[in-house]
């Protein structure tokens, strides 16, 4: 396990030790069905394990890590199932919203995201796949805001780790991420027009498009959990700097 020198812990061990080991899980640092060793992770992190199994049962209450009787702690699987389950959520979901921000969105906001068309086609020709995903999250969040439901953005951050972990995983193909920008530029086409159904058809087969690509990229017809040999972080290290903070969106 290796990863940075660890600047100056803060007086909070408990919600620290949570952050940073739920940043690792999803930005798949620690990949999927990875075993967590509290002896470990308390030497790396320079604590006691006290707060290190209090910050496992947490994730293991959001669904992100899983317990053994008598074995420990793993990185919980993302299944073919999970993906597909969460997919035809979004495509429900999310071209509702688009939809509805057809009609509400004000001008003003339908040229941001346009404009965050542009930066995320900027960010992956200079190989910034960490902007281009944090300018993809912002697009979807975005339209997902002006769908004028509460209870649909309820629903987004009931999904929303699961959501990201999906995300890190689109990264690996950039067939995916040039297509999912070519069909971002033609979902702002239709909200330019204030067009409800196109919009919303439009955001339905991006989503779609997307699950088959990833689904198709990751060969999951063979295999019911990924593979993690093809879904390693490429440098290596496990951690990010300890002032990273998590992405909400």
């Amino acid at each position: 396990m290796e990863f940075e020198p660890l600047r100056e812990k803060p007086s909070d061990l408990k919600n620290w030790a949570y952050e940073t080991i739920k940043d690792a899980i999803l930005n798949l640092r620690f990949q999927p069905g990875e075993q967590l060793r509290v002896e470990e992770l308390s030497e790396h992190l320079g604590t006691s394990r006290t707060p290190i199994r209090e910050a496992l049962q947490r994730l293991e209450n959001e669904g992100l890590t899983r317990a053994e009787p008598r074995v420990g702690y793993f990185v919980s699987e993302i299944s073919k199932q999970d993906l597909i389950e969460l997919f035809e959520l979004r495509e429900i979901t999310e071209s509702y919203a688009a939809e509805k921000a057809a009609l509400l969105m004000p001008d003003s906001e339908v040229a941001e995201i346009a404009s965050l068309v542009k930066e995320s086609e900027s960010a992956v020709a200079q190989g910034n796949m960490d902007k281009y995903n944090d300018v993809e999250i912002a697009f979807h969040a975005t339209i997902m805001k002006h769908s004028g439901n509460k209870r649909l953005l309820k629903t987004k951050e009931n999904l929303k780790d699961l959501t990201y972990r999906e995300r890190r995983l689109a990264l690996k193909s950039l067939e995916n991420v040039k297509e999912s920008i070519r069909e971002h530029a033609s979902i702002v086409s239709a909200l330019l027009q204030k067009d409800a159904t196109l919009s919303g058809r439009r955001m339905k087969e991006h989503i779609h498009n997307v699950r088959e690509r990833v689904l198709a990229f990751l060969d999951l017809g063979q295999s019911q959990d990924l593979s993690l040999a093809e879904i390693g972080h490429e440098d290596g290290e496990k951690w990010p700097p300890v002032s990273s903070p998590l992405i909400d969106s």
